[in-house]
């Protein structure tokens, strides 16, 4: 398996957390938090001989909250069984999570108030969160697991985004309504996204594939506050539209996905990754989303075989049996994996700083996960998506967590996309 140079691999670490301590060839030994070393590791802020402090800053009462709470139990139980196995550095690794409710102004006085406390940030949940928080993280050299998925946020080198950016997922959508949805030369593809970083990125995206595959595009810009989508459904139907895209949230997924049914509109709707919940399976809109509803994600969904995902999977029901499930259960795992990997990295350095973290992550060239995210992702050209390829799911009644995967996917417009040019 490909890794990260002065890492361990993402090995069968997914599948049985093997020796996750064993990584270290140095003395562990150091000085207290914010300490210079003693021994071989030198540690910095989040760091006392014990523990490595990592934040989450995430939407526990906004939008995206019932995703965010299953991210939490996840993450929460990803640390808890890598300390059963030893922990990082020979230190246990504690998790500060905090609710940032999707605001930006929120997140920042947040983050501020945590930084000084954390090695490292596992998660900034939400574009337009992130997109705030990432300019501060990088003037502090703190590593940053990015979601969501925003072009903006691939300009700061201290941010791992875990898969293709939203303007990646979208030309993607395009591709897919086109090649194996019917979407026809010429004929209109709406794109219902969200104002702001996430929703502006998914329509750079889809415009870059329409112009690309000879289509054309409907937009509907809508905020996170709009929950009747009956005058953007009209739009789309007045116009014909053969197809839709939507950045947006489960609400508005609902609101779309009734609209169109109850106007006879019989077309795909294509989502981005987080506007999908299995809970809308017992909606009254459910027969219109398991006729019509697809759903793109960067990381592997809840359904999946892969061995990565099989693992998560089995430790979120080990600490929530009558847990909430969904692609957040794998999302949560691959991320506290990458940052493990990261934290691995800057104690062999000698390291164990928020630097030192930061440094790891950006000798990342060709990183493995055991399917949680696609193959080979390249974190060593900044400003650029660390993948292209995407995971294709279609919304089912009898499919776990309500996707069945139906391929992984890399269209002829997501590879030939490009930030700045």
């Amino acid at each position: 398996m490909k890794h990260l140079p002065r890492t361990c691999a993402l090995t069968a670490a997914a599948v049985t957390m093997l020796s996750l301590a064993a990584c270290s060839t140095t003395d562990p030994n150091a000085s207290g938090e914010g300490g210079g070393g003693e021994g071989d590791v030198t540690t910095g802020s989040g760091v006392t001989d014990s523990e490595i402090t990592v934040g989450m800053l995430t939407d526990l009462s906004g939008p995206f909250a019932a995703g965010a709470a299953v991210q939490v139990t996840q993450t929460n139980a990803y640390w808890d069984q890598v300390n059963a196995d030893g922990g990082v550095c020979d230190r246990d690794v504690v998790v500060d999570v905090q609710d940032h409710g999707y605001d930006p102004q929120r997140a920042v006085t947040l983050y501020r108030s945590m930084a000084p406390d954390v090695i490292a940030l596992q998660q900034v949940l939400g574009g337009p969160t992130s997109a705030a928080v990432l300019p501060l993280a990088e003037q502090d050299d703190v590593y940053v697991g990015g979601v969501g998925w925003t072009g903006s946020a691939l300009q700061y080198e201290n941010n791992q985004l875990p898969g293709a950016s939203y303007a990646i997922e979208a030309a993607n959508a395009v591709d897919y309504l086109v090649d194996e949805l019917g979407v026809p030369e010429g004929g209109r593809i709406g794109v219902v996204y969200f104002a702001g970083d996430y929703g502006g990125d998914a329509l750079a995206g889809a415009e870059h594939a329409a112009e690309e595959r000879g289509v054309e595009i409907v937009a509907q810009e809508i905020t996170s506050q709009t929950t009747d989508l009956s005058a953007q459904a009209s739009a789309l139907v007045q116009a014909d539209v053969a197809g839709v895209v939507l950045a947006a949230a489960p609400t508005q997924l609902a609101s779309l996905a009734g609209v169109l049914a109850t106007q006879g509109a019989d077309v795909p709707i294509v989502g981005m990754n987080p506007t999908f919940n299995p809970s809308l399976l017992g909606s009254p809109v459910a027969d219109a989303l398991v006729a019509n509803a697809y759903s793109i994600t960067s990381v592997a969904p809840y359904a999946s075989d892969a061995p990565g995902v099989q693992a998560a999977n089995e430790l979120y029901a080990s600490v929530a049996p009558d847990g909430d499930v969904g692609w957040e259960v794998p999302l949560a795992y691959v991320q506290g994996e990458l940052l493990r990997q990261a934290l691995e990295g800057a104690c062999e350095a000698g390291e164990l700083t928020p630097e030192g973290v930061v440094a790891a992550l950006q000798e990342s060239s060709s990183v493995d996960t055991d399917g949680l995210l696609p193959d080979g992702l390249d974190y060593s050209q900044p400003g650029q998506s660390p993948t292209t390829t995407v995971y294709v799911s279609k919304v089912g009644a009898a499919a776990e967590a309500g996707l069945a995967l139906l391929e992984e996917f890399s269209g002829p417009s997501a590879e030939s996309f490009s930030y700045g040019g």
